[in-house]
């Protein structure tokens, strides 16, 4: 009885031991490099991609961030997260998957569609137009305009007192976020 019990417990731990190593990723799952088309517009190694003043950039990545300067016009798809970064009088759009980013400063222009637990921040008289999954963190504030749209629910919008902000949740044509006693907007859950 000992020996059988022994051998549930090692072939277990060999079960456990197989699933580890299945889900541990090699060097040859590295990610594919970041590419760019538009005069100005490079991208690292580390998949770090900047376009310049005036130019109009379009990046592909699996995951990666892009900055983009100011007066340019930028766009970005990626599978996973993307991280954007938007400065004064630019145009971004960028469309990634869980846990993208976007900062939208000063009078940039900035469209993110973002999967679950994306973050945006837009701030000065920038406008937003953002859809995002579950999980998300809007904040909007000094004089910004904010359009949010949360999908499936269970997203936070902080908006400042002097900015436009709107919160639609659900699908299609949801109903209009809860209002908070401290400013915030949220979907799916309670203040």
């Amino acid at each position: 009885m000992t020996f059988r019990n022994d051998s549930i417990a090692n072939a277990l731990l060999l079960a456990v031991l197989a699933l580890g190593h299945a889900s541990c990723g090699d060097d040859d799952d590295a990610l594919v490099p970041a590419s760019c088309t538009g005069k100005g517009c490079t991208c690292s190694v580390a998949n770090e991609c900047t376009c310049t003043k005036g130019d109009d950039c379009k990046t592909t990545c699996e995951q990666c961030s892009l900055t983009c300067e100011e007066s340019a016009k930028c766009n970005v798809q990626g599978i996973g997260a993307v991280s954007v970064e938007c400065h004064d009088s630019s145009q971004c759009k960028a469309n990634g998957g869980v846990g993208s980013t976007l900062s939208c400063i000063e009078s940039s222009h900035c469209e993110l569609k973002g999967g679950a637990r994306s973050v945006a921040a837009c701030t000065d008289s920038s406008e937003c137009k953002i859809n995002v999954g579950p999980g998300s963190n809007v904040d909007c504030m000094d004089s910004a305009q904010c359009t949010i749209k949360c999908e499936q629910g269970d997203c936070e919008l902080s908006c400042g007192p002097n900015t436009k902000c709107e919160l639609n949740c659900g699908e299609k044509d949801g109903k209009p976020g809860m209002d908070c006693a401290d400013g915030r907007r949220i979907c799916g859950t309670s203040c």
